[in-house]
Order: structure tokens, then C-alpha cells, then sequence
């Protein structure tokens, strides 16, 4: 295979090219040797290594994106960075001890990803400890490789918990009918955490996702899952959450200091049928101010509230599964597997009116500011391990003084393209 790259963004999807081909083939040969060997590569081109008492197993997921206008806003010429350097080992021992391993190479503050065992008993329950992601939000949960945008929704970056230390059980009731996920953790998330503020403490976690109709004959029926989440952590004399446009590029709420609880709830919905799928979550964050006020009582909480509905189809006809594999592989003699996606959201800062409350100097805050975003996107799967997602999003925050572009009464546009391996 010939490749005359020109710049990051080229380099990388030719490099990616000729690996995805050259797994492909190796694949092919794996599986048409009648011996296993110790070392292969699996069905889905994954280096995995087998033992007589378990397996372990390389994955890994690299992603450049192309962004105009550049992030300062000012700069016409489109603008190349790397989005993800991740490498992943994860494994089987024994049938029922599995683990995972994740590093992001590139992040000089928090490199360390998923660090966890789970224990599988049954399908029933199991348990996991160690660094994961804590239960909440449908978005925050899917794995970057399977994410339908360049980006997850505000929400579901800056309102979901993230990633922290814990234990948790989980586990499917009834067949599919429940899955549940219920944890204690030491803090509340790394998406809280920054070099200005902790985030919150002694976390207490829980999900519930029921498919009322999963023993349905009719698949379209049987694909509904409806769910709900909620996260209670402690918060002692501190910065709260911000509001923050879709790329960092401005801050349209600012973190005001906070004490008391943390309560986070969340509600959601997902629907996949052949190539089509619909997604909508709404969740809400509420910190309190508890003993802030200057006769040492309680200001008015905090609340943040997002929410966000998204679609997608697969052209080319591929059943929507996660991550869409093509049917026929641009390398193999094919055009790979074209999606349309599109999603609406909105991300709301600010505090509720108390018109029976005191006036107070301390309960001045920044006014009530929203972002509403509409973003609208083709995906491109050449193979099962490369993609090219290109995304428009159309921001438009309510206070366009507090935006990154007050000329514009607050609306900005941004065009952001993706370039991804994953294995």
C-alpha cells in the first residue's frame, strides 16, 4: 500500500491504514491455522495471549482532531491536536477474576485511566474494585471507541462524575429486564477535579437500566431501555462546578465556592433498531451552600441542569451496535460504512429565585447562563479499526458576554474532524 502523507492528520490515517490492513491479513491467517497458538490475534484483530488459566488481551485507541476555527478563535488557520493516546491491557484469569489496565499517554495530571478487577460470580452479581468509571450517564459510560461524535454531550462531561477510586456491584436480573450498578467511592469523579478545586467526597453511587420489553418477540420493542442514576457526595468549603463551552473555548458559568452535599440525578432513555438509534438523558447537579451566609446560615443552592437527544443512521445499512463494523472493508474491496448523526443539547447554570430569602452580600453569583448546542455529523468506518467523523457544532450561549463570541450576539460555529484507530 503507497501513502504520500501530508501533515499530522494525513500521517496518521495513512500509518492507521496500512496497520488496520496489515491486522486484517494477519487475522486472516490466524484463523485459517487449525492450532491455536499461545499468541494471536483475536476475531475482532486484537494481540491477545493465551494461557491455560486465562487470557490477556492489548487494546488501544489513538485520535487526532482537525479544528477551524483554532481554539483561541482568532486564528482562521485550522488547528491539528492529538485527542487520545490510550494503550489498555485487560484479561480473564481463572474464568471469573478479570482486570483492566489503562494509561493516557499525554496526560501529565491524571495518565492513569481504568485500574480495576471485577469478580464475576454470576451473571447475577459481581464486584469491582479499584479506578473506574463511577455509575452515571448512559454517555459517560460508552467507551471512546464507541462514541457516535467527536465529543460526548456538556452533560456528560461536565455534570457526570467520571473516574475514581471505589467499589462497586453490578450486575443483569431477569435475563436483560435490569442491570443494576450500586458503589461507594472516595471522591466524586475526576471531571469535578481540577487544579483550582478537589471535587467531592465520599461518593455513594447507583444505577438502574430496565428493558420492560426485553422478552418481547418484537425486536423494536424489545431494543427499549429506560433508566435512572443518582450520585451523593460531600463537599467542605470549596469550588464547585463551571460551565464551559463544547471545546474549552470560554467559560460561560464560573465556579462559585461551595459546602454541604452534592446531589447528582440523572434519567435516561436508548432506543437501536437495525441501523437506526435514539438516545436522550437529562441530568441535574445540585451543590449546597450550606453555613455560607454572613449570619453563618444557608445560601441558595447551586443548579446545574443538561440535557441532550441524539440520533443516528447507518446508510449503508449496518445494524447500530456500539461501534458500526462494515459489512465490506474499504481494504477488502469495498466503500466501508457510511452514519448520520445528529444531536440537540443543553447545558443551564445558575440558582433558583428565593424571594422570601434576606439579602445577602455573599449570595451574589454569576447570573443564570446556558449554552445550547446543535451538532450535526458523518462518520466514516473504513474498516472495524479506522474512522473519520466529521462534526459542525452550532453553539449559541444565552449571556454573549460571557461567551466566546460577544461580536456575534453569543453564536459560534466550529467545524472539528476526527481521525481514529482503535483496536
Amino acid at each position: 500500500m503507497t501513502c504520500w502523507p501530508r501533515g499530522r492528520a494525513a500521517l496518521l490515517v495513512c500509518a492507521l491504514a496500512v496497520l488496520g490492513s496489515a491486522q486484517q491479513a494477519t487475522a486472516q491467517s490466524a484463523e485459517a491455522d487449525s492450532e491455536e497458538p499461545p499468541f494471536r490475534l483475536d476475531k475482532n484483530g486484537r494481540p491477545t495471549l493465551t494461557f491455560p488459566f486465562g487470557e490477556v488481551q492489548l487494546r488501544g485507541r489513538l485520535a487526532s482532531t482537525l479544528q477551524s476555527p483554532a481554539f483561541d478563535r482568532g486564528n482562521s488557520t485550522p488547528e491539528s491536536v492529538w485527542q487520545t493516546r490510550r494503550l489498555q491491557v485487560e484479561g480473564t484469569l481463572f474464568k471469573r477474576l478479570e482486570f483492566e489496565v489503562s494509561r493516557e499517554f499525554g496526560d501529565a495530571v491524571e495518565p492513569e485511566r481504568d485500574v480495576f478487577v471485577n469478580l464475576r460470580l454470576n451473571r447475577k452479581f459481581e464486584v469491582r474494585a479499584g479506578q473506574f468509571k463511577m455509575p452515571f450517564s448512559r454517555d459517560a459510560l460508552t467507551g471512546g471507541a464507541n462514541l457516535d461524535f467527536v465529543l460526548r454531550s456538556l452533560a456528560g462531561r461536565l455534570l457526570a462524575p467520571g473516574r475514581d477510586l471505589g467499589v462497586m456491584a453490578h450486575g443483569r436480573l431477569a435475563g436483560r429486564t435490569f442491570t443494576y450498578q450500586a458503589g461507594v467511592f472516595r471522591g466524586d469523579g475526576d471531571n469535578a477535579r481540577t487544579s483550582q478545586t478537589r471535587g467531592g467526597s465520599r461518593a455513594v453511587a447507583g444505577r438502574l437500566v430496565v428493558a420492560p420489553f426485553a422478552a418481547a418477540s418484537n425486536r423494536a420493542l424489545a431494543a427499549l431501555q429506560i433508566g435512572g442514576a443518582m450520585v451523593g457526595s460531600g463537599l467542605d468549603n470549596q469550588l464547585g462546578l463551571r460551565g464551559r463551552t463544547v471545546l474549552d473555548q470560554g467559560v460561560f458559568f464560573d465556579r462559585v465556592f461551595v459546602d454541604g452535599r452534592r446531589l447528582r440525578r440523572g434519567l435516561e432513555a436508548a432506543w437501536a433498531h437495525g441501523p437506526v438509534s435514539l438516545t436522550w438523558e437529562r441530568m441535574t447537579v445540585t451543590d449546597e451552600r450550606l453555613g455560607m451566609g454572613t449570619d453563618g446560615g444557608a445560601l441558595t443552592d447551586i443548579r446545574a441542569t443538561g440535557w441532550y437527544l441524539a440520533g443516528t443512521w447507518t446508510v449503508t445499512g449496518e445494524r447500530k451496535d456500539g461501534r458500526v463494523e462494515p459489512r465490506n472493508s474499504l481494504f477488502d474491496g469495498g466503500s466501508g460504512a457510511l452514519e448520520l448523526t445528529a444531536r440537540v443539547e443543553r447545558l443551564a447554570f445558575g440558582a433558583p429565585a428565593d424571594a422570601s430569602a434576606p439579602a445577602d452580600p455573599l449570595a451574589i453569583i454569576p447570573g443564570a447562563n446556558a449554552d445550547r448546542v446543535t451538532t450535526v455529523g458523518l462518520a466514516w468506518y473504513m474498516n472495524r479499526f479506522l474512522k473519520i467523523n466529521a462534526n459542525a457544532v452550532f453553539e449559541s450561549v444565552h449571556d454573549p458576554e460571557r461567551s466566546p463570541a460577544p461580536e456575534d450576539n453569543g453564536r459560534f460555529p466550529t467545524a472539528i474532524v476526527q481521525f481514529q484507530f482503535a483496536l
